[in-house]
């Protein structure tokens, strides 16, 4: 499932990045690597994820997190 599908206080496991080079180098510079868990702190209608990644706090838009798939 994507990462834009998952609701609030959901704990999951990074299973797969897609996307173009730029859009994956982006995502791991964030954190966003296959393996890492993530903590969805806040899913709020269509603005920005609020996540906790690797005890850090990420911003990330909807269109990015299309990109990262789940378990």
């Amino acid at each position: 499932m994507g990462l834009n599908e998952v609701s609030d206080g959901s704990k999951v496991v990074i299973t797969r990045i897609d996307g173009g080079r730029n859009a994956r180098k982006k995502l791991m510079d964030l954190g966003m690597i296959p393996g890492v868990p993530v903590t969805i702190i806040r899913r709020a209608g269509r603005n920005p994820m609020l996540l906790s990644v690797m005890g850090r706090q990420v911003v990330l838009g909807r269109g990015m997190a299309e990109k990262v798939f789940v378990r």
